[in-house]
């Protein structure tokens, strides 16, 4: 007998950052989440996922040539980074279902597109991961994360997501209040059992709360150096929290007469 798969049977809650994307939680935080990988892949994979802000795909697919090092500007220039969530519709479908109910569906072609050039600042807490693991790679053109499964291809999305789930377990409770994740997870009003965990997206929305926050960023700052598509979307990810609201508050003179 075929068995129903888990999610036939249960219902899936995505983890949006519209939802779950508060305010730069600090380097302090992520230095400690880090330092519970056991392996320097593991580390460097971490650290690469928040310091170029990019998809898991996209950061499984970088190679050891998308760096340029320039230790005398004290940055990383981080070039042809793959941009793998670009479509294009090119043909609508009108289907009808078991019901007789019409339904659009598109066919849609996959877009070949990178990001444009971005800095990292080797004065960063996590550059120094980054360079470590740089440097063990001997060809200019290896993949950053190969896979010792196939030769020639990058460590797959599956391995990322057992990983991350993995290193969710190994969090205690301290630290997951410092990463904001010890809060109920709910959903459009409706509450899942668990808290929530930690996530692949999470590294690229705090990535996006630590530009604003840290360094100042603007949204036509977050939309170049991200090279998204629109405002709404450096609107989701970017986060001041109310801390960084204070602070602005604070530093800022208001009359009050």
């Amino acid at each position: 007998m075929r068995q129903i798969g888990y999610w036939a049977a249960h219902p899936y809650v995505r983890v949006n950052v519209k939802d779950f994307s508060e305010e730069w939680v600090g380097y302090e935080p992520l230095l400690e989440l880090i330092k519970l990988a056991e392996k320097p892949r593991e580390k460097a994979f971490l650290s690469c996922l928040f310091l170029t802000g990019g998809r898991v795909s996209e950061v499984l697919a970088l190679r050891k040539n998308n760096f340029e090092i320039r230790k005398n500007e004290g940055l990383i220039i981080a070039r042809n980074m793959q941009l793998f969530k670009r479509y294009r519709k090119v043909q609508e479908l009108n289907l009808t279902n078991s019901k007789g109910q019409t339904i659009r569906r598109w066919v849609t072609q996959k877009l070949e597109k990178t990001r444009k050039p971005f800095p990292i600042l080797l004065g960063e807490p996590l550059t120094p991961i980054l360079l470590e693991w740089l440097e063990k790679i001997p060809e200019e053109s290896a993949y950053l994360f190969p896979s010792p499964y196939k030769e020639g291809k990058p460590l797959s999305r599956f391995w990322a997501y057992r990983f991350i789930r993995g290193l969710d377990k190994a969090v205690n409770p301290e630290l997951r209040q410092k990463l904001g994740l010890n809060k109920p997870f709910i959903v459009e009003g409706m509450k899942v059992k668990d808290n929530l965990h930690l996530w692949l997206h999470w590294f690229r929305s705090q990535r996006a709360c630590c530009l604003v926050s840290g360094f100042g960023f603007q949204l036509h700052d977050l939309i170049d150096w991200f090279s998204w598509e629109n405002v709404q979307t450096a609107m989701d990810y970017a986060k001041k929290g109310w801390r960084g609201l204070a602070e602005k508050m604070l530093q800022t003179r208001v009359s009050y007469a």
